[in-house]
Order: C-alpha cells, then sequence, then structure tokens
C-alpha cells in the first residue's frame, strides 16, 4: 500500500517564472528574503474495467519556499514538497496495489526546487539548478501541475525577450524529476538533453519555433545499472498561437506541426509527425471551441511527449498518457462559462468537452470521452471539481475518474 504521511498539508508554489514563457517579474522586492508556499487536499475516485476494484484516493501536498535577494538581480529559491496519502486504497504507479487503478500521487517528501537566478536585463534571465519548466501549451516539456508532485528539472534555463516582439529560450537539463516518485525506475529520466525555443510577434499571432533533443534514460540507479529507454527522441517544430477581441466577442486559435525522430541511445529508428488544430470564439462569458491533435504512429514506435504535461492533454480520464503504437487522431469540442459570482462563490467558472480517439493508422476507433470541470473561489480557497467518463471501444477499458480538491496559496 502507499505509505502514509500522516498530518501534512499541501502546496503548489507557483512558479517565480510566472508565465509560460518563464519570465519572472522585473520588481525586486524590497525584503531580503521572502517565503511562500501552496497547500492542496484532494479525493479522486477511479472505475476501471482492467481492475477488479474501485480506487480510492485522499491526498494531501505542502509545498514551503523560501527566496533570498542577494541583490536586485541575484536570486537564490529553495523549496521542499511534501506529499501524502491519508486515504490509500490506490495504485500510485509502483505496481501494487495490482487490483486498484493507478493513481500517480505517490507518497514521498523531497527538495523539489534549489535554484540561483540570474536577471541578465529587465527581460531576461538565466536559472541554474533545480527547476520547474513550462513551454508554451506544455506538450512537450511541462510542470504538470496538477499532479500532488511537481516535476522539475536538474539543469540551466536561458530566456530572453527583446522588447514585446521576439522572445528567445534555451536550456540543458540531465534529469528530469517525474510526478511518479522515486520508488519506480521511471520515476526519474537521466541524460544529456536541450531544448530552443523561439517566437515572434506577427500580425496574426505568436510564431515560434522549437527544437527539443531529449536523453531520456531510466532511471534510479539503484533499480537498474543501466537500462535503455526507448523515450529518448528529438522534435522540431512550429507553432502559431493568435488572439482577437473587441468588446463581448473575440476568438483565438492555435496550429503546431513537429517531426520527430529516435535520438540518443533509443534503439528504435523511426519518425513521426505532429498536428494540431484549434480555434475558440468568445460571446461574453462563454466561449466554444473544437480542436484537433494528432500523433503519429507506425506500430513500432508512436510519437511522444514524455517529458510534457501529460494530463493537459487526450482527456482527463488519463487513458492516453502514452500514445499507442498506431498513433492516434484526437477531434473535440468544447465549451466554457464563466459564470463569475454565485452566492458566497467567486470566478465561478464550467467546463465541459466531448472527444472522439481513433488510431493514426488503420483506422481502428479507439472510444469517446466525456469531461466536465467546476471551479471557484471561496473566501482565499481555490475549489474544484472534476469528472471524466472514457468510454472504450477498441482500445483500453471503460473507465471513470472523479476528484475534489481545495488548495489555497500562502
Amino acid at each position: 500500500m502507499p505509505r502514509r504521511l500522516s498530518k501534512v498539508g499541501y502546496l503548489t508554489a507557483f512558479s517565480v517564472l510566472g508565465t509560460s514563457a518563464g519570465f519572472m517579474s522585473t520588481a525586486a522586492d524590497t525584503a531580503d528574503v521572502q517565503f511562500f508556499g501552496d497547500a492542496r487536499l484532494r479525493y479522486q475516485t477511479v472505475t476501471d474495467d482492467n481492475f477488479s476494484r474501485r480506487a480510492n484516493a485522499l491526498t494531501q501536498v505542502l509545498r514551503l519556499a523560501g527566496e533570498v535577494n542577494l541583490s536586485d538581480r541575484f536570486f537564490v529559491l529553495v523549496e521542499g514538497e511534501a506529499v501524502g496519502s491519508i486515504v490509500g486504497q490506490f495504485n500510485d504507479g509502483s505496481g501494487e496495489p495490482a487490483e486498484f487503478p493507478i493513481i500517480v500521487d505517490p507518497d514521498g517528501v523531497e527538495l523539489n526546487r534549489l535554484q540561483f537566478q540570474a536577471r541578465l536585463t529587465d527581460s531576461s534571465f538565466i536559472t541554474i539548478g533545480r527547476q520547474t519548466l513550462a513551454l508554451d501549451d506544455q506538450r512537450f516539456i511541462g510542470a504538470t501541475p496538477f499532479r500532488q508532485n511537481q516535476q522539475t528539472y536538474d539543469g540551466a534555463h536561458l530566456a530572453y525577450r527583446f522588447g514585446e516582439a521576439a522572445t528567445i529560450q534555451a536550456g540543458y537539463f540531465n534529469r528530469v524529476n517525474r510526478p511518479f516518485g522515486f520508488d519506480v525506475p521511471n520515476g526519474r529520466f537521466r541524460g544529456d538533453s536541450y531544448f530552443v525555443n523561439a517566437s515572434i510577434k506577427t500580425p496574426i499571432g505568436r510564431l515560434g519555433s522549437f527544437h527539443y533533443a531529449l536523453d531520456l534514460e531510466t532511471g534510479p540507479a539503484n533499480h537498474v545499472e543501466k537500462q535503455i529507454n526507448t523515450a529518448s527522441s528529438q522534435t522540431t517544430g512550429v507553432r502559431l498561437d493568435g488572439r482577437w477581441h473587441k468588446g463581448d466577442l473575440g476568438a483565438d486559435w492555435e496550429f503546431s506541426y513537429a517531426y520527430q525522430s529516435d535520438f540518443a541511445d533509443n534503439p528504435n529508428d523511426y519518425s513521426a509527425d505532429y498536428w494540431l488544430a484549434g480555434a475558440r470564439a468568445f460571446i461574453g462569458p462563454l466561449r466554444v471551441g473544437a480542436r484537433l491533435e494528432i500523433l503519429g504512429g507506425d506500430e513500432e514506435q508512436a510519437f511522444q511527449t514524455p517529458a510534457g504535461t501529460l494530463r493537459l492533454f487526450q482527456g482527463d480520464a488519463n487513458v492516453f498518457l502514452n500514445t499507442p503504437l498506431a498513433g492516434i487522431q484526437e477531434f473535440g469540442l468544447n465549451a466554457t462559462w464563466e459564470i463569475g459570482h454565485l452566492g458566497p462563490l467567486r470566478n465561478v467558472s464550467a467546463f465541459v468537452r466531448q472527444q472522439w480517439f481513433d488510431s493514426d493508422i488503420g483506422s481502428v476507433d479507439f472510444g469517446t470521452e466525456t469531461d466536465v470541470r467546476l471551479s471557484a473561489n471561496y473566501k482565499g480557497f481555490q475549489l474544484g471539481f472534476g469528472w471524466a467518463r472514457y468510454d472504450a471501444q477498441q482500445f483500453a477499458q471503460d473507465t471513470t475518474r472523479l476528484f475534489f480538491q481545495v488548495s489555497k496559496r500562502f
């Protein structure tokens, strides 16, 4: 059973890098030391026809951080993380207990971040050490913010912004600390990985390009002396994000293409394509949209994104965290209603999505999924609810996931 850490609260310390591009505020705090943190309590239940029992998990996480301002341009940040289960009737990703579905929130206490950051100019910085990374939409490199155990990277990250028009980011890391924790081989990836991500503002949106070369060898070393991992890959692509807004009307859109092939010690000789097209229309508090995403496959290896924030994509039921070998095509319709105030609740929002999944080759009907999410603020606490139902056709089994959570940043 998962280990229990009693009386442990939770936190999700918001990244000091601030935005998805990673830029922190240029205003230096007058204090020499800042302390902040985040706490979250979540109940989850999962029914999966592959398993004989239903999973139930009441987990909590506490993340506490201190940032020392050495000067107006140099900062050191230290952050600890503690995850514990109050109700532990679930498989935390280690494979045990085998009769329960997986909920990837293992117990553990660890150093979440230890980073030195130097602001080179008012719009550029370099960060060295253990840190979070969230590039673009986090499809390829992300921080897994939903999971109790945050994903971090040991390495260096340089970001430079040229006015408001152009941004370039580059980095290197030799270890990915994944949400699965220390106790499973895939809980850590080791290897020399690097990335480059650049974008420029255009009349139709921000146009970007990227290259991610990921050498991802399985860890930790106490499980295996060395194990070749087929997750290693190099991915090159382009992305466009645009938005138009006038009064109560508006629209946003996104398009992306990427090409992926084997890299480093990956024993598979493969190549695969990635396509994305999505758009939403804004009508007052209502947003409606459609999205198509394709990850190619060839029955030997498919397009994978092991360093990304996986839960953000292809359904909240978590059926497709790994791309099937035949690839996957996902088409989805979604709607968001920004309700606003509702009694004592503030910033109430409702989201619903319907998705259809098919193979990229072979015309296999995988299944369909419906996702529902609700969120609100109550006296400084963030409340969240989510329900996901995957109806299997020719892939996996029927799966239902539900969660309630409450969190607070301090």
